[in-house]
C-alpha cells in the first residue's frame, strides 16, 4: 500500500467545559500554551505570537539535547470563533511540506465545540502522527481550561 496521498488531512471535534473565549485565549496566548502545548517530557522554551492576519508565530520546544519548533503565519484571525494558520516544522519532519490548521469554536459561556482541521499532508503516516498529537494536546488543553477557578491562578493571565 502506498503511504502517500496528495493533500490528505483530518478533522477532530472536541467539546470543552469552557467558553469559546477561554479556549481561544488558551490557543493563542504564550502563558497558556506553555501549560498544555508540549507532550510529556518536552518543555516550551520560546513562544512568540503576532495574532493578526499575516502575523507570525513560533513555538519552540526541547527535550534533552533536542530542539524543534513549529512556525507559521496567521491567515484568518476571528476571535473567539475561527483561527487559520500555516504549520511548518523546524528540526523535525524534514520532508513534510507546509500544512494548514483551521480551528472553529462554537458554544456558550460554559461549553465550546472545537473543530480542528489539519490539511495538506503528503504522507499518511505523518498525518496519523499529527492526528494523535492533536488528540493528546486536546486532552491537556481540556484539563487546563476546565480547572476550578481557584486552581488556575498560574494561568490567570489568559
Amino acid at each position: 500500500m502506498n503511504s502517500t496521498a496528495m493533500s490528505a488531512g483530518f478533522e477532530l471535534q472536541r467539546t470543552f467545559r469552557a467558553s469559546p473565549e477561554r479556549v481561544f485565549r488558551a490557543w493563542t496566548q504564550p502563558a497558556a500554551l506553555r501549560e498544555w502545548w508540549c507532550p510529556a517530557g518536552w518543555v516550551a522554551n520560546e513562544i512568540t505570537i503576532d495574532l493578526q492576519i499575516g502575523g507570525a508565530y513560533s513555538i519552540a520546544m526541547s527535550r534533552a539535547n533536542t530542539r524543534v519548533s513549529v512556525n507559521g503565519e496567521f491567515l484568518e484571525v476571528k476571535p473567539p470563533e475561527r483561527l487559520v494558520y500555516t504549520w511548518r516544522w523546524e528540526g523535525a519532519f524534514a520532508e513534510m511540506p507546509e500544512t494548514l490548521v483551521t480551528l472553529e469554536l462554537r458554544g456558550s459561556d460554559n461549553e465550546t465545540r472545537l473543530t480542528l482541521s489539519h490539511d495538506n499532508f503528503a504522507d499518511l503516516g505523518i498525518r496519523q502522527q499529527h492526528r494523535s498529537g492533536w488528540m493528546s494536546a486536546c486532552d491537556r488543553l481540556n484539563r487546563m481550561v476546565t480547572e476550578p477557578a481557584e486552581l488556575s491562578d498560574r494561568v490567570a493571565a489568559f
